[in-house]
């Protein structure tokens, strides 16, 4: 897979877009000719089509656009910043019928090395002609969070160096072809040297922050909820109730709120075979999004790692109630042998004030 699947990073780039759903890739025709048009001589790179997920959309979260020298902006069409991201990525050759089956060999990839997808997937169109497919080159790119790079970024900012530089042993020898296996034996090393030199409400802290990055659409529309009721439970059943309507289904262990403590939990990664499950084994598989846990044959890693699940929730609830999460107490945990992941946020005095 290494000779096949190359790793990419994005630096910061001006995009100019159009960015509207569709449901079929015939829609994109003709808005890569007006978005052309508009750009002009400003276009510095190859026309790039980039999905998001985890957004309230009806269809796919499309964004067909160009790299660009200076900003362009054109009724539907708006320039901004793509961030720094890191991908897997492909080179597909002939129909965009089949490009799906080059998207999954990125996926693949990522599975067997335990890192786990951000929500974009790009599309790049080196050469693309609907009339003509056997002549397409479209370079495909699976985002993921490149999990020791932010993990160290964060023991910095709270440890400073030296402290980072003891936890961090080995580190530089993990690459993003590094094997999951291999992975999870250094993140369990790593874990430790982290709880032998910190208190639980700076684990919280560094561990938190290495989370997926979770779009602002998601959460907006569940911020509006609290602000026209008052009320956290209201929140949680909207939430339940789209998480049920999903395969992933709604929550096994029900998130509640008592006014002074927010418990929350996710929900399974695949609630069919968690469903079916009978060994902790399999239910570990069925439950954990987190490929490094899921993947491994055996991840002996501490429990403190869900507090990067705890940093998924954190950045839905911080902007909804108005406050930042100072502390968190994982209740439950699969690495510990529970059925599921928990943890509770006791919210501090005057925080809905």
């Amino acid at each position: 897979m290494e000779n096949e699947v190359k790793h990419v990073i994005r630096g910061e780039t001006l995009f100019a877009g159009l960015r509207k759903p569709i449901k079929s890739r015939e829609e994109l025709i003709p808005r890569i000719q007006q978005v052309k048009d508009a750009c002009g001589d400003n276009i510095c790179g190859p026309v790039t089509h980039i999905f998001r997920f985890d957004t309230p959309v009806d269809g796919f979260d499309s964004e067909i656009g160009f790299p660009v020298s200076e900003e362009v902006n054109d009724g539907e069409i708006k320039t901004h910043s793509l961030r720094e991201l890191h991908f897997f990525s492909s080179t597909h050759k002939g129909a965009v019928a089949t490009l799906r089956e080059t998207s999954l060999q990125n996926y693949a990839h990522m599975n067997q090395v335990g890192l786990a997808p951000e929500l974009e997937l790009v599309e790049i169109y080196h050469h693309y002609d609907p009339d003509d497919e056997e002549s397409n080159k479209i370079e495909t790119q699976a985002s993921f969070l490149a999990w020791p790079e932010v993990y160290r970024e964060q023991l910095l900012r709270v440890l400073g160096p030296n402290l980072t530089k003891e936890i961090w042993t080995g580190g530089q020898e993990i690459t993003p072809f590094t094997l999951v296996d291999e992975r999870a034996a250094w993140v369990a090393g790593a874990l430790e040297r982290l709880k032998e030199r910190t208190t639980l409400d700076q684990q919280f802290d560094i561990l938190s922050r290495v989370a997926l990055v979770r779009p602002v659409e998601d959460t907006n529309k569940f911020k509006q909820v609290y602000q026209e009721t008052g009320d956290v439970n209201a929140v949680l059943e909207l939430q339940h109730q789209e998480l049920s309507k999903t395969a992933t289904g709604g929550f096994i262990n029900p998130p509640m709120f008592d006014g002074k403590v927010l418990h929350l939990s996710k929900v399974a990664y695949n609630r069919a075979a968690y469903d079916q499950a009978t060994t902790p084994d399999e239910t570990r598989k069925a439950y954990c999004f987190c490929s490094l846990i899921r993947e491994a044959a055996d991840p002996t890693v501490d429990p403190i790692f869900c507090y990067r699940a705890a940093g998924w929730a954190r950045q839905f609830w911080e902007p909804i109630l108005g406050t930042q999460f100072k502390s968190c107490r994982i209740t439950h945990s699969i690495l510990k042998g529970d059925k599921f992941c928990a943890w509770d946020y006791e919210l501090e005095e005057g925080w809905d004030n």
